[in-house]
């Protein structure tokens, strides 16, 4: 595996992470060396048992087949980061079973906005991805069902709708906890243990799963079938759940420093096991027994959201996963709960965390400077009747000023015009924050149309 990362460093962890960086256009990346080594390593993974998820591999995979698609069928350049868009969404849809949270995923966690095209796009990657997998499925006899409820699910009364800020108090503090543990372990492995030869680093990992794993073994593999679905229908006692959550995080957060996998279902199952323990304190209080599918789903929903943050993904997937739709309120109450404590306490999406060292690391030896870049909208340009915000526009650049004439030839100043439909001649004023200006207005051109684009230096 350490030969596969030195080979092609985007097979090493933070799959998700790396594959918004490939989206947004901020991390380079070759297609075919990230597809080959991050399938294989991938492999090792989960045959040595690691508590990682295939959700992370399939999208960056996904990703870079599209990429791929776009270079071997010489698609136009501006084409490029939608049908990495569409492949993400692909690759989630088809690890996850679940079409629409495949299609909110790219948009909430990688692109950070919506627009009917970027939507339009997503779909038509997460639906033809999953049709395909549903006709493979019919063909060799699997079932795509994510979270299999063996017993008759009961959703919590109203009554008890108290429990649910609760819920998303505690998740919230144990999210805060996690994401500064993955980025302080992340950190010291990059930089202060930065000299520590890859493979000594990924053997460690691989001995300390399997010296828990000999003792505990439930610990070992994401836990998806193994925790999940026993907390399910309570087959864990209290002393069980609580010796598996320290486990957990102690294992996933030291493994997580460049080894290849997901952390999507180790999210989840933290999740899981925290409302495993909430639930039978509730059960203490007065809570009957027979709502503990319900409460170990919503705990999985308002970790998995806050230590992400991404909760319109997060509810689309349980509702997708489990076929429940009735705990939407506790949910989506316990989730309010759960992000105004990440608020308060200024914490850093999981993957954002992730990318942003990514971006550190590759970024480190070079300079970047600040331009203003003046250009006009040419004939026949690709952004002509699409509105600001349906543009994947260069990475760190900003509109400043939108200048629009109507037939009236009345100029329309526009800032930060997202709802602005551009039009042939529309000149736009650009900030640009780039390491390689001549690469930046490169695909800035690619959008607008070929010309001699007027650039000051800021600094």
């Amino acid at each position: 595996m350490s030969l596969l990362i030195k080979w092609e460093p985007h097979a090493g962890g933070g799959a998700i992470s790396r594959a918004a960086g490939f989206v947004r256009g901020i991390l380079l990346f070759n297609w075919l060396k990230t597809l080959i080594s991050t399938f294989i390593s991938a492999q090792l993974v989960f045959f040595a048992g690691l508590p990682f998820g295939i959700e992370g591999p399939s999208v960056i995979m996904g990703t870079a087949i599209s990429g791929g698609v776009d270079d071997l069928g010489k698609a136009h350049p501006a084409h490029r980061k939608y049908l990495l868009t569409a492949g993400a969404s692909a690759g989630f849809s088809i690890a996850t079973g679940s079409i629409f949270a495949g299609t909110i995923f790219t948009l909430e966690e990688m692109h950070k906005k919506f627009s009917f095209m970027l939507l339009s796009v997503a779909m038509s990657g997460a639906v033809f991805a999953s049709v395909t997998m549903r006709i493979l499925d019919y063909v060799f006899g699997n079932h795509t069902a994510f979270f299999s409820l063996t017993n008759e699910f009961k959703n919590i009364p109203f009554e008890f709708i108290w429990l649910a800020p609760l819920l998303g108090i505690g998740a919230g503090l144990l999210a805060a906890g996690f994401n500064f543990l993955i980025d302080f372990f992340g950190n010291m492995s990059a930089y202060k243990f930065k000299k520590v030869p890859l493979f000594v680093k990924l053997t460690i990992n691989f001995l300390l799963v399997g010296f828990v794993g000999l003792f505990v073994i439930e610990t070992i593999g994401n836990g998806h079938h193994s925790i999940i679905e026993p907390l399910f229908d309570r087959q864990f006692s209290f002393g069980m759940i609580v010796l598996l959550i320290v486990l957990k995080i102690i294992t996933i957060v030291v493994s997580s420093s460049g080894t290849t996998g997901g952390l999507f279902i180790p999210v989840l199952v933290i999740g899981a096991l925290y409302a495993g323990i909430f639930n039978e304190v509730s059960i203490l209080i007065g809570l009957n027994s027979e709502y503990t599918a319900a409460i170990v789903l919503i705990g999985m929903s308002v970790f998995f959201s806050t230590s992400m943050q991404a909760p319109i993904t997060t509810i689309a997937f349980i509702i997708e996963a489990s076929l429940h739709p009735e705990t939407i309120i506790f949910m989506m109450v316990a989730i309010l709960a759960g992000i105004l404590i990440a608020e308060l306490l200024h914490m850093k999406p999981l993957n954002e965390i992730a990318l942003k060292r990514f971006m550190k690391i590759q970024d480190q030896n070079r300079v970047w400077n600040l331009y203003n870049a003046k250009a006009t909208i040419q004939e026949n340009a690709f952004v002509i009747g699409k509105t600001v915000r349906d543009i994947l526009w260069p990475a760190n650049t900003l509109i400043k000023e939108l200048i629009q004439e109507n037939q009236q030839n009345a100029t329309n100043i526009a800032v930060h015009g997202g709802d602005r439909v551009l039009t042939y001649r529309d000149q736009i004023l650009f900030q640009i924050q780039s390491f390689d200006i001549e690469r930046t207005l490169k695909e800035l051109q690619d959008l607008i149309g070929i010309q001699e684009v007027e650039i000051e230096l800021i600094r």
